[in-house]
């Protein structure tokens, strides 16, 4: 059974009502706390105003007493202190009344009537303040005819006598006010009580409805967990059954639980739910295909992207993986990774839909396949460059080839394990095959050429790593092995091809012009599984020949029309023929490669569109032989190359701005230096002069620099005159 996590679906139904309902209530009981609130300052107000209401009335009668005291000479105390009571008790009713008429937010009518009963009230209350200033004690005088009212007392009389007579009207309207605002206040609480009882009613409605719409959402959650139950079921059947891996990617870049049986011994994991795809996919691929599949994905989740357009650039289409066994070597499987957007009901896609497929056999099969196309176009291809090769040439050249790769070999098995030595190993290397692949190139050897371009690609990556270690240079040695292989089948196809030549030359077959080739051919090294004899030196038209076959495929290459001339080839004497050789190889392709500009830049600027490249040896100098190679093209740009030296970190701003004229010619030759924008077959390595300068240093040689931007560029290489090479010149002679 499939391990399956299966959400309920999402029913939105029941969560809007629930929502509805919510708030609906949260509206009801805002609604209801505020107009309860509002009943409770209004029945405050209410009950404040009722008791103000009588006031006035009895503010009156104890006037009346005072007034009626004194002018009988009674005590009026009691009075005068209950009136100073009634007085502060009003004062702190009318505030109190104030803030409930406010809270209770009974209307214009309430609020105008009860500023119309403040206005009636402050005379009232400012008449009983000044009662209020006097003494009982000072009323009353005793005299001989009886008791008298004092100053005080004829004072406290007339201020008793004035509020009675001038306030009366405003304490009957006051009282009349205060009535008035007491029934508004009523008719306010009722309506208040009659909405809070509403409110509870709806409240009530509202939450049976909800119940009811619970209750119904439930059985209808009931029956869609039936329908899960047995969908999740068929589900399972499903996922348990189909041989591919399936399994959901969220946007977070984790597994869902969801996935096939398949899955688990595809992948050799026990459970990938929860997992992040980069952990599960990290111990399978390297860090490149890692970081490109994390892109691949995270472009794929973009909805404005064609799913569809980018499937081509899927980086795990199809990749080798390989599982540690208990026992015995690594299991090696091919596994191929294609990756769908889910579709939803109008929506953005939450997943994306993985599916891993076991392509091993697949990919066996194709491999058998191809290595038989691969096997018989090779050896027809072998045979058409053997038979397209002069042979003289092909058996110096294979002779090169095994000289390299056993001098290649050799310094990667020297000591030294520290980074300087490394790189000076891979440097070497490098020279080693820049310079056969230049001559494989001048030859039409391209299965060479492509082989020492493949190492030479491995390289470059392990150069631009900089942090090197010894078993870095496995495959390298891996690849050199290949190389000696294809030479060795090379030479084998060139021993065969001998032993038909002679066969056929000694039935009379070959016309008598070649019987003099046949006798060459006879005389070569044909034992592949031996090392191929050292390389023959070859002629002048030889060396010319080859010279014209790489500038064709050069500047077929980057778009350019060049002529070669050279002159005095036929005078290298035989000690210096190889390096001229590789010399001339490595300068004339550096010259169309980076100096001879395209037809039309050299009409623009007023040059005939076929540029020239002239290579020409003297040996009129008894203190050494001259090698000039000079091409009529854009010529060297010091600031340019001091430009490109600071942006690749070997010269920084300071020592580029000391760095003179000279100095910059000086960097073309420093190794992996290059003013090339991009690697090609033919430039962009920063090996080519370093072929050079290495090839010409050995010979004690010196190599001088004459250049005009826009003109020319001219390399004059001088090599040392020695006796043995007189000698053996003379002797050739």
């Amino acid at each position: 059974m499939a391990r399956l996590s299966l959400t309920h679906r999402v029913q939105w139904l029941p969560i809007t009502v629930a929502m509805a309902c919510a708030v609906a209530l949260a509206l009801l009981l805002i609604t209801g706390v505020r107009h309860a609130a509002r009943l409770q300052s209004a029945s405050t107000a209410l009950q404040l105003a009722s008791g103000l209401v009588a006031e006035p009335q009895l503010m009156r009668s104890e006037l009346t007493l005072i007034q009626r005291g004194l002018e009988t000479q009674t005590y009026v105390g009691d009075s005068l202190r209950a009136l100073a009571v009634s007085r502060n008790a009003s004062n702190q009713t009318y505030e109190k009344l104030a803030m409930a008429v406010k809270e209770a937010d009974s209307g214009a009518d309430a609020v105008a009537l009860f500023a119309l009963a403040q206005r009636h009230w402050q005379p009232l209350e400012a008449g009983l303040a000044r009662l209020g200033n006097t003494k009982s004690a000072d009323l009353y005088a005793d005299s001989v005819t009886g008791s008298t009212l004092t100053r005080a007392g004829a004072q406290l009389k007339r201020v008793a006598d004035e509020v009675l007579a001038t306030q009366s009207t405003n304490a009957s309207a006051l009282a009349n006010e205060l009535a008035q605002l007491a029934a508004l206040l009523r008719e306010g609480v009722v309506r208040d009580g009659k909405s809070l009882r509403a409110l509870l009613l709806g409240g009530a409605a509202l939450a049976a409805l909800l119940l009811v719409t619970m209750l119904y959402f439930a059985w209808r959650a009931g029956r869609a967990a039936s329908t899960a139950g047995e969908a999740q079921r068929q589900i399972g059947n499903i996922l348990g059954t189909v041989r591919e891996g399936l399994f959901l990617i969220g946007r977070d870049g984790r597994l869902g639980g969801a996935h096939s049986d398949s899955l688990l011994p595809l992948l050799r994991i026990a459970s990938p739910a929860g997992k992040n795809f980069e952990d599960l996919l990290r111990p399978l691929v390297d860090e490149r295909t890692l970081l490109a599949a994390t892109k691949y994905l995270g472009l794929l989740q973009k909805d404005k992207v064609n799913e569809e357009l980018i499937e081509s650039v899927n980086p795990l289409q199809q990749i080798e993986v390989s599982f540690q066994r208990p026992f015995g070597s690594p299991e090696l499987r091919y596994l191929s990774f294609s990756f769908r957007r889910t579709r939803g009901e109008a929506r953005q896609p939450d997943f994306l839909l993985g599916v891993v497929a076991d392509v091993s056999d697949h990919v066996l099969l194709q491999r058998e396949l191809e290595q038989l196309r691969a096997s018989s176009e090779s050896q027809s291809d072998l045979l058409l460059q053997v038979l397209q090769t002069e042979p003289l040439q092909l058996q110096s050249f294979l002779g090169s080839v095994d000289v390299a790769v056993r001098h290649s070999n050799s310094l990667l098995r020297s000591p030294g394990v520290k980074q300087p030595e490394l790189l000076q190993k891979l440097q070497g290397v490098f020279r080693q095959m820049h310079s056969i692949k230049g001559e494989a190139a001048a030859l039409g050897l391209e299965s060479f050429v492509d082989r020492c371009h493949a190492i030479e690609e491995l390289l470059a990556g392990l150069r631009e790593r900089g942090d090197l270690a010894g078993d870095d240079f496995v495959a390298v040695v891996i690849k050199l092995d290949s190389l000696l292989a294809h030479m060795q089948a090379v030479a084998t196809m060139q021993e065969r091809m001998d032993g038909m030549r002679s066969a056929a030359a000694a039935a009379g077959d070959l016309p008598p012009a070649r019987h003099g080739d046949t006798a060459i051919i006879q005389a070569r090294v044909t034992a592949a599984a031996t090392p191929v004899a050292a390389p023959v030196p070859t002629g002048t038209a030889n060396l010319e020949s080859m010279l014209r076959r790489l500038a064709v495929e050069v500047s077929t290459a980057g778009g350019r029309e060049v002529r070669v001339v050279t002159e005095g080839l036929d005078r290298v004497p035989p000690m210096y023929a190889g390096t001229v050789r590789d010399v001339c190889i490595q300068m004339v392709r550096n010259s169309i490669a980076h100096g001879i500009e395209p037809p039309a830049e050299r009409a623009a600027a007023g040059k005939p569109t076929t540029g020239v490249v002239r290579v020409r040896f003297n040996d009129d100098n008894p203190r050494e032989f001259t090698l000039l190679v000079e091409d009529d093209g854009q010529g060297l740009n010091p600031t340019q190359i001091r430009d490109r030296a600071r942006d690749r970190g070997i010269l920084d701003d300071e020592q580029a701005a000391a760095l003179d004229r000279s100095g910059a010619y000086r960097l073309i030759f420093q190794p992996g230096f290059s003013t090339a924008d991009a690697v090609t077959e033919h430039a962009g390595r920063g090996v080519g002069l370093d072929v050079v300068n290495a090839a010409v240093r050995e010979c004690g040689g010196r190599i001088g620099i004459a250049t005009t931007p826009g003109k020319y560029t001219r390399f004059k290489i001088g090599l040392p005159r020695r006796e043995s090479q007189s000698e053996s010149h003379s002797s050739a002679a």
